[in-house]
């Protein structure tokens, strides 16, 4: 499960990440995600991976309202 795979599960880290703590600053939630991450020892290192992580975290930010707020709706369903 590398490389390929590994891009599905990259993204929604950080999506799923970034819903789960909104108001958060990804300094602070930063770790939590790596620990999420490491706990699969299959995966790629988290230093090759975090900044892919971080870039989907960061969508969030332009995410428009109306989709984050659908997104938001359809993770608690």
């Amino acid at each position: 499960m590398k490389h390929d795979s590994d891009r599905t599960l990259v993204i929604s880290l950080g999506r799923n990440g970034r819903a789960s703590y909104p108001e958060r600053p990804w300094e602070d939630i930063e770790p939590v995600l790596r620990r999420m991450w490491e706990f699969d020892g299959r995966l790629r290192a988290w230093h090759d991976v975090r900044a892919e992580v971080q870039a989907a975290w960061r969508a969030g930010d332009l995410m428009p309202l109306r989709e984050r707020r659908a997104f938001e709706r359809s993770r608690a369903a």
